[in-house]
């Protein structure tokens, strides 16, 4: 045997020791290692939410708070160019973690986003920015396919949402704090610091990540090819879901782009919109568990329909706001609709898919998701720009949002005479076994 594969064995020995350990040790049962990366996911999720909540406020807003005062259909055209970034990424980073391990492709992540991050505070013209978004974009794709296979290799089926249910309030954790504190630092000193600050909480992670994780990746695994999503597309249910799930995140997504430059023009401070998205944050960790718990009761198509009407209301009343707790209200509205819908779609598309299907069933709508989202930052600064009466940006965006109801009280309809079709296959089988 040579001295590598004495070290190869060696350290695959540890590394089984380490996890056999690990899981042992951990707050409510959980592995030590899935604690350590709930921190991590904190940190991260805290510097991001003090500097990415105000880049579109950034590039539009006034000289006064460091602000370039950039055309608005170019930050929308640039916001898209991430998000379409991001979203073909996707398609492959998962199996890149497969073939590469998740540790080795988080930190291909994580290490070069630091640089990149800080970078956003020193350059100065368009195209600059442009390459720096779309580059974060790619390399942000890295570490979430990574991350959700890592707590899949260490965590038991029967807790695995419970894990990633704590990680997404635990993020949002970092949404409460995060943007309150970026918008009192803009204010204070400018935008471009904001930068600086997330670059260096991104940095702080990697230490940990280096020497406090450890590669959970099995061997022999064979990742699908791009062609065996092709079959998912006969699906109709699902790819209708899908459309009209794009149209709903092309709204959605204004939460993030248009409304931190609507606050702006309105005449807000910065941090005014961070109380904002803490707001949103403080809704979504505090009322997931009971709201989610109602909407299984509810079943997954009403849930949607209830989602979007409560997504076009809250964004049309942005029209006719013009003081702090009108904008307030309808944060308030738009986020009770995203409680209801997320948990809602995700459950609906799990059960739609095959069994050994549902990573494709799931990277096909992150798909749809993403390009509806990416398209919708586009569309929705390039018709600010346009307006005259900035206003109605809201106005065409509600539109949008309660035509997509259409959509879905079809779906309800398709997905109701689908369960019908169901259950009298079911009786039928039933009956011929008993004869």
């Amino acid at each position: 045997m040579t001295a590598a594969e004495e070290r190869s064995i060696s350290n695959k020995q540890g590394s089984q020791s380490f996890l056999r350990i690990s899981s042992r040790i951990g707050v409510s049962g959980l592995p030590r290692q899935i604690n350590i990366m709930l921190v991590l996911g904190f940190v991260q999720s805290l510097g991001r939410n003090m500097a990415f909540p105000y880049l579109a406020m950034f590039l539009t807003g006034s000289f006064k708070n460091g602000g370039l005062q950039f055309d608005p259909s170019l930050v929308g055209f640039m916001i898209m160019i991430g998000g379409l970034a991001n979203t073909f990424a996707l398609l492959v980073t998962g199996s890149l973690c497969d073939r590469f391990g998740r540790k080795r492709m988080m930190l291909a992540s994580i290490v070069p986003l630091v640089a990149l991050i800080a970078a956003f505070a020193y350059v100065h013209t368009y195209t600059e920015f442009l390459l720096l978004y779309a580059a974060t974009a790619i390399l942000g794709s890295l570490y979430d396919p990574a991350y959700n296979a890592m707590v899949a290799d260490l965590v038991e089926p029967v807790r695995r949402e419970e894990v990633y249910g704590l990680s997404y309030m635990i993020g949002n954790i970092g949404t409460m704090i995060g943007p309150p504190v970026g918008g009192v630092l803009a204010a204070l000193g400018g935008y471009p610091i904001l930068f600086v600050y997330a670059a260096f909480f991104m940095a702080a992670t990697v230490i940990p990540l280096i020497f406090l994780i450890k590669e959970s990746c099995p061997e022999g695994i064979r990742p699908p090819s791009l062609a065996q999503f092709a079959g998912i597309l006969r699906d109709r249910i699902f790819i209708l879901f899908c459309v009209i799930g794009a149209l709903t995140n092309l709204v959605y997504s204004q939460l993030y782009g248009m409304l931190s430059v609507y606050t702006q023009y309105v005449g807000f401070q910065p941090f005014v919109f961070g109380i904002f998205f803490s707001v949103n944050g403080a809704m979504v960790v505090g009322l997931q568990i009971p709201i989610r718990k109602g909407t299984m009761r509810l079943g997954s198509t009403r849930a949607f329909m209830l989602a979007q009407l409560l997504y076009a209301a809250g964004f049309m009343s942005f029209m006719f706001a013009t003081g702090f707790f009108e904008f307030l209200a309808g944060i308030v509205i738009l986020t009770l609709g995203e409680i209801v819908f997320v948990p809602a779609s995700s459950g609906f598309v799990a059960n739609l898919a095959p069994a050994d299907m549902r990573g494709r069933y799931m990277a096909m709508a992150g798909l749809f998701f993403g390009v509806g989202g990416a398209a919708g930052s586009f569309v929705a600064f390039s018709i600010f720009d346009a307006l005259g009466d900035k206003r109605l940006v809201w106005g065409y965006l509600g539109v949008i949002g309660f035509m997509t109801l259409i959509g879905y009280a079809y779906l309800f309809r398709l997905n109701k005479k689908k369960d019908q079709r169901t259950g009298i296959e079911q009786t039928e089988l039933q009956n011929t076994r008993h004869d």
